[in-house]
């Protein structure tokens, strides 16, 4: 069990070659409750310059995009499969391949930036913090979703070696005093954080 929670962890962390493409058409139905509660909770306007950080293969584009517009959104990721994907899907969108704790983005450059199931790989999370912080603008607002601890336990991925595992108390302490923590029903039986923070 061990050896598959960690090529499962692995994949999920950073997906490459067939195995990263058969894990993210699963993650692609597992996370559309998840990113439609996150995406809720973002509540991005028309206009609005968004960033999807961890975005994967694009799965988030299409709605950020109903809202604020064509060629408002930006999706980075640590993946280069994944962005290949994403660019492919949505040409209209902006992506890039980068790192969550050294953003390749001026000060101020996003009104809304959402990060659904990406928090458990981050190495340093106070430096992708303080990123965060640096491109979100004033009066803009960061929402992160992470899927509760237990669930993640359930399918031995706190054994895989790759995931930081959060409860709600560990999500509030890792976000800071400023962020509102929720706990959702994410569907198929997962419980979900959402975290926002507010500029």
């Amino acid at each position: 069990m061990t050896g598959i929670a960690t090529a499962l962890g692995r994949q999920l962390a950073r997906p490459s070659g067939l195995g990263g493409r058969v894990v993210a058409d699963a993650m692609r139905l597992v996370n559309r409750r998840p990113t439609r509660l996150a995406i809720a909770a973002l509540a991005p306007r028309p206009g609005d310059a968004v960033l999807d950080l961890g975005c994967g293969a694009g799965d988030a584009i299409p709605a950020l995009q109903l809202v604020v517009g064509a060629r408002r959104v930006t999706g980075l990721d640590h993946s280069d499969a994944m962005i290949a994907v994403a660019s492919r899907r949505y040409p209209d969108a902006h992506f890039c391949v980068g790192r969550f704790d050294a953003l390749p983005f001026a000060d101020h450059s996003f009104d809304r930036i959402l990060a659904t199931n990406v928090a458990y790989f981050w190495q340093d999370p106070r430096a992708v913090l303080v990123e965060l912080r640096r491109v979100t603008r004033p009066h803009g607002r960061v929402v992160l979703y992470v899927t509760e601890a237990a669930v993640l336990r359930r399918v031995g991925l706190d054994k895989s070696g790759t995931h930081r595992l959060f409860t709600a108390e560990t999500f509030g302490q890792m976000l800071g005093p400023a962020a509102r923590v929720s706990e959702v029903d994410a569907g198929f039986g997962v419980h979900g954080l959402i975290g926002t923070i507010d500029r």
